[in-house]
């Protein structure tokens, strides 16, 4: 949390008398009020979802709460009254009438207006007012996808998007899930656009009417839309290649040209590799650095005609090769453990054995050389039962006794580890236009699409959701992308204030220690406890105003907003 949830009123005892210290908690909350005055919030979402009558507060202002609540205090869709109670009216721009109408069913309702018919444009012209007023860059575009997890049935959810099972990307194939999926500029990563989806939509077949969504907001065709493997199907670049859009991308495993040319590396292929990029290791500075190396001695270009582009990364060759390792030594252990388990029960046949071998290793079984061998046991035991005597006949019976017999094949690892590392990029960017290292930092940008899933995710804390309508959770999810987008944004316009100041770092971490990259959660703590007070003793009454320090006026100032916000 970013605030401190302190009592608003307060009795205290001096000597003169009792005496009532009042505390009106102001926050980060006029930062968040002059980015959501700059987006024209109130405005647009007025326009949109109309007033109510009979209702102190409307769905804009109760929707402009509610994503402050979200950003300020991440939790469950409860107790948004006690949130708001310690901040002062006039902070939340409310009056105290319409502070006093803030409730939960208030809020449930905005929700409801948030997924009606009305609300179909007020996306579109947020974003496309974000872009305008914030001269956002949207020359590239990077989409991607992720699962929003629900704990319960949810059997009521029959209308699209439905909350069901599906390829769940929090690895609870248990769950029932949405798919949320965003578009994000390159340009400070400012999320523009999103979709819901059902829970068991696949990302291949979302590309296309996401494309169609971009060029109507974008009003062009020409910018460069990145995302990862599922957009490299046949259908989903031809469409783009059709209209004459730009795209880059990573071609998946199942291609024939990525399994050709794995395959020629396993054979001995001695690819020459150039190195053409090299950066700081961006996880651990003493760390080695990341190296890309080229080569083209893989195909030049898809079975359609697209160029491919053949990377190899240092980094990631050292992480296939742990992850490889990582997965050996876990079949050797499970081999081992059915090993103690042979001679019993089903497994005292060659056959059995064979299968369960065969199930332990699955995608591992060209890497290990595993033999079932066997030795003839010979007992001793009596023709008859009861208890034997001393003269009757014995027979020995003679029976297999399996043990396994396991061994790593090195000639296979070697081959495979040749290919370690390697991954093609794939684009319609012509070599003219887009040089190989061009298009490689084109697409490393594409984590920062999953900064944003985990911004969602970690920050906001989208999951778990305690709602029971689903169309209400998917006006949650929507109210979520405006938080998303207005976080960006605040984030955004810092870094930008500090790359005109020449700043390269600021001391916003605890304990002061500098940060290269702030972002918006750990430039709100900075605010979260501005407050202004009132003491009041025998009808007299005092007045302390805000102050504020030398580095909450000069994170004020990177952000273009004027400090009397807080007088």
């Amino acid at each position: 949390m970013y605030h401190n949830p302190d009592s608003a009123s307060r009795q205290i005892f001096t000597r003169q008398g009792r005496a009532t210290l009042r505390v009106h908690r102001v926050g980060a909350l006029p930062i968040l009020r002059h980015f959501l005055d700059r987006m024209t919030f109130s405005r647009i979402v007025g326009s949109c979802l109309g007033t109510l009558r009979g209702h102190t507060l409307d769905h804009a202002q109760t929707l402009s709460v509610l994503i402050q609540n979200y950003i300020l205090s991440p939790s469950p869709l409860y107790r948004i009254s006690e949130w708001a109670a310690p901040f002062s009216s006039s902070a939340l721009g409310l009056s105290a009438e319409e502070k006093a109408a803030i409730n939960d069913d208030r809020v449930a309702r905005s929700l409801d207006a948030l997924v009606s018919i009305r609300a179909g444009n007020i996306f579109f012209r947020l974003a496309l007012n974000a872009i305008k007023r914030f001269e956002i860059d949207t020359r590239r575009i990077h989409h991607d996808t992720t699962t929003i997890t629900f704990q319960g049935s949810y059997l009521g959810s029959i209308s699209e998007p439905r909350i069901t099972y599906g390829m769940n990307k929090d690895h609870r194939p248990d769950l029932k899930q949405l798919v949320f999926g965003v578009n994000v500029t390159a340009d400070g990563a400012v999320p523009i656009s999103h979709q819901v989806f059902n829970g068991n939509r696949t990302d291949d077949s979302i590309h296309r009417g996401n494309l169609e969504q971009l060029r109507e907001l974008l009003r062009r065709d020409d910018f460069i839309y990145v995302a990862d493997c599922k957009l490299a199907t046949r259908k989903n670049l031809s469409y783009i290649e059709n209209y004459g859009g730009k795209f880059v991308t990573v071609i998946p495993r199942s291609r024939a040209e990525d399994q050709d040319f794995r395959n020629r590396l396993r054979q001995g292929l001695r690819a020459r590799w150039r190195r053409f990029h090299v950066q700081e290791n961006q996880r651990r500075k003493s760390g080695p650095p990341d190296i890309y190396w080229t080569t083209a001695a893989g195909p030049n270009t898809t079975s359609e005609g697209y160029r491919l582009i053949w990377c190899r990364n240092s980094l990631k060759a050292a992480m296939d090769a742990k992850v490889r390792n990582d997965n050996l030594e876990r079949a050797e252990a499970e081999l081992f453990l059915l090993g103690t388990r042979l001679n019993r029960r089903a497994l005292r046949t060659r056959p059995a054995i064979t299968t369960q071998v065969k199930a332990v290793l699955r995608d591992s079984q060209r890497f290990f050389t595993v033999k079932v061998r066997s030795e003839t046991q010979v007992r001793t035991q009596h023709g008859h039962r009861g208890r034997p005597k001393k003269n009757d006949p014995q027979v020995k019976v003679r029976s297999p006794l399996f043990r396994l017999e396991i061994q790593r094949n090195k000639d296979a690892i070697r081959r495979e580890s040749r290919t370690d590392g390697v991954f093609p990029i794939v684009t319609n960017l012509p070599s003219s236009r887009a040089p190989k290292k061009e298009v490689l930092l084109i697409y490393k940008y594409q984590p920062f699409v999953e900064k944003r899933h985990s911004l969602m995710k970690t920050e906001l804390e989208t999951a778990p959701v305690y709602l029971k309508k689903p169309h209400r959770v998917v006006g949650l999810l929507h109210a979520v992308f405006l938080a998303m987008m207005l976080d960006a944004l605040i984030e955004r316009t810092l870094r930008q204030g500090m790359g005109r100041q020449g700043l390269g770092s600021l001391p916003i971490l605890p304990e002061g220690r500098e940060s290269k990259t702030p972002t918006t959660a750990r430039l709100l703590e900075m605010f979260s406890d501005v407050s202004w007070y009132e003491f009041e003793r025998e009808g007299e009454m005092v007045t302390f105003p805000i102050k504020l320090s030398a580095l909450q006026k000069q994170l004020l100032h990177l952000l273009d907003i004027d400090p009397s916000v807080y007088s």
